[in-house]
């Protein structure tokens, strides 16, 4: 009489490993997309932080000018907070004044905002709106 061969139901040892291993390759791409994504969703707060401060200061700057146009509006990396930094610039031609805001996030954290540093620029012209006869 022959032994009887009991059928075993599972998998072996090599076959688990083979689809781990399947797995694993499978999900390395997968893992790589999700970090990426959130790394461009933190740059896109980043940016979209800074134009709203770069809104916010160019305001400022508009209120200040329409009060007092001679008042000097100039700020050099000045604090925000959270690490934003906002450099306003001035340039005077007669009864017009250039007014460029630039705000940035201080990623070296040195307290000045270099030009790579910088996410948005606004730009306007403000005329001098205080002096009788000028409109």
């Amino acid at each position: 009489m022959m032994p009887r061969r009991t059928r075993r139901t599972g998998l072996t040892l090599m076959e688990v490993l083979v689809a781990s291993a399947l797995l694993g390759i499978a999900l390395v791409p997968a893992f790589d997309m999700v970090t990426r994504g959130m790394v461009l969703a933190r740059d896109v707060e980043v940016r979209s932080r800074a134009v709203f401060l770069a809104e916010r200061e160019m305001e400022t700057a508009l209120a200040a000018a329409g009060q007092n146009f001679s008042a000097s509006l100039t700020k050099q990396s000045q604090d925000l907070g959270d690490g934003y930094l906002t450099i306003v610039t001035e340039t005077v031609s007669g009864l017009t004044k250039t007014v460029a805001v630039q705000v940035g996030f201080d990623a070296d954290r040195n307290g000045t905002l270099s030009s790579g540093e910088v996410l948005a620029t606004f730009a306007t012209v403000v005329a001098d709106t205080t002096t009788p006869g000028t409109l």
